[in-house]
């Protein structure tokens, strides 16, 4: 999953590089590449919220593993 979101931000910032800077006309051009580019941050917290996740679950299997009750 971590693989699917980082893959989905890296586009969707692409997306929104061409929007905002390329392709802009009007400023509604300018701020759909904005919504865009706020799409791909979301997308990119997800990812890092389920890297933490596996941080702390091997952290706790390591403190477990100290103390002999694993």
């Amino acid at each position: 999953m971590k693989i699917l979101n980082g893959s989905i931000s890296v586009l969707l910032g692409l997306l929104a590089l061409y929007l905002m800077f390329i392709s802009a006309k009007t400023d509604q051009d300018i701020i759909l590449g904005f919504m865009v580019l706020l799409m791909s941050i979301i997308f990119l917290c997800f990812m890092m919220m389920e890297e933490q996740k596996n941080e702390v679950e091997r952290l706790r299997h390591i403190i477990l593993k100290m103390k002999n009750i694993i």
